[in-house]
C-alpha cells in the first residue's frame, strides 16, 4: 500500500460486528473511516457511533433501497467491509454492491465473518450469502472473504459483558454450567473474540494483497476442550449433554413439519460442526499480521474467573 490513508467505510456499524470493525480501525493511523448508517436509523445510533467520530470517523446516512444513494456516499472510497446479514431480503447487500462498483471501490469484503464456506451449503439462512459471493467474484474488485469461526464473547452471556452485540448462552452455557454439545465434542471448532476479529481486519485492511479468504481464529480447539476450560475457570463440574448427528437431523425435519424455521436454523448450525466446518483450516492472517488474539482460558478468566 502506498503512504497515503486507506479510505475504509464500514456497512452495518450499529450491530455488535460492525461498530467492533469499526472501532478498531478508527484507531488505526494508516486508515481514514466511514460508517455507512441506515437512513432510517433510530435517534440512539448517533450516541452509539459517538466516540468513533470523536476519533474521527464520517458518519454518513444511506438508502439501501437507493443505489445512486449509496454510490454518492461512496465516492472516494478504496475499501468496503459489508457485516450486514441479509437472509431474506438481499437487497441492502445486492445494492451495496452495485454501488461499490459504480463508485470506483478498490476492494470489497462481503459479509462472511463465520465458519467455512462449506457450511453455506449446510446452512438455509447462510444460502443467500452463497450467490451474493458470486456477484462478488464476478465484480471486478478486489474481494476477500473473511473467516474466524463463532464469536467467543457468546461465551459471556450472562455476566458483566456490555457491547453493542446482543448475546445469548450457546452451545455452552457458561452461567449455567451446562452444555449441549453437537456430536461427540471431539470435532475442531475456530472461535475468536470480536474485538479481536475488529484488529485482524484492521491490519488487513493494509495488506498489498487480498487473496479469496482471509481466515483469522483466536483458538481452534474441540468442545469438549472448551468445556474443560470453563470448568477449570470456575472450578466448577458442567452438565454436558450430547446430541448425536442422527438426532440432530431428527430435530432438524421435526421443526421443518411445526414450521419452527429458528429451531430448524439452530439445528442446522449445530450440524456444521460435527461435518467438520467449524474449523478455520487457514487462519491467514494469524500468521501476516502482529495481531495477538485473545484465548479461552483468558477470556473466560476475564469475565467468570474468581476475584
Amino acid at each position: 500500500m502506498s503512504l497515503d490513508k486507506i479510505n475504509v467505510a464500514v456497512a452495518g456499524v450499529t450491530s455488535g460486528l460492525g461498530h467492533a470493525i469499526a472501532t478498531a480501525l478508527v484507531s488505526n493511523p494508516s486508515v481514514t473511516v466511514t460508517l455507512l448508517t441506515r437512513a432510517s436509523t433510530s435517534t440512539s445510533v448517533p450516541e452509539l457511533l459517538e466516540p468513533l467520530t470523536k476519533q474521527g470517523a464520517i458518519l454518513r446516512s444511506v438508502d439501501y433501497g437507493s443505489v445512486e444513494d449509496i454510490t454518492s456516499a461512496l465516492k472516494g472510497i478504496h475499501t468496503v467491509i459489508s457485516t450486514i446479514f441479509a437472509p431474506l431480503d438481499t437487497t441492502p447487500v445486492d445494492n451495496l454492491l452495485k454501488a461499490a462498483k459504480a463508485a470506483g471501490v478498490k476492494r470489497f469484503a462481503p459479509s462472511e465473518f463465520a465458519v467455512a464456506k462449506e457450511a453455506g451449503h449446510s446452512m438455509q439462512a447462510y444460502s443467500t450469502k452463497i450467490s451474493h459471493w458470486e456477484d462478488v467474484k464476478a465484480s471486478g474488485m478486489e474481494y476477500t472473504a473473511f473467516r474466524n469461526g463463532i464469536f467467543m464473547d457468546y461465551l459471556a452471556a450472562g455476566s458483566s459483558y456490555t457491547g453493542p452485540l446482543r448475546i445469548e448462552p450457546g452451545i455452552i452455557n457458561v452461567k449455567e454450567r451446562t452444555a449441549q454439545v453437537p456430536g461427540t465434542g471431539d470435532d475442531k471448532v475456530s472461535i475468536t473474540a470480536l474485538a479481536d476479529i475488529g484488529k485482524f481486519i484492521s491490519a488487513a485492511v493494509t495488506l498489498d494483497k487480498w487473496p479469496e479468504e482471509l481466515g483469522m481464529s483466536g483458538e481452534t480447539i474441540t468442545f469438549n476442550e472448551l468445556v474443560q476450560k470453563a470448568e477449570e475457570v470456575l472450578g466448577e463440574k458442567f452438565n454436558v449433554t450430547y446430541i448425536s448427528v442422527d438426532d440432530l437431523k431428527k430435530r432438524r425435519l421435526e421443526s421443518i413439519e411445526k414450521k419452527d424455521w429458528w429451531g430448524k436454523s439452530v439445528m442446522e448450525f449445530y450440524l456444521i460442526f460435527p461435518e467438520g466446518h467449524g474449523e478455520i483450516k487457514d487462519p491467514y492472517l494469524n500468521k501476516a499480521t502482529d495481531v495477538q488474539p485473545t484465548k479461552v482460558t483468558e477470556f473466560l478468566q476475564k469475565y467468570w474467573g474468581k476475584t
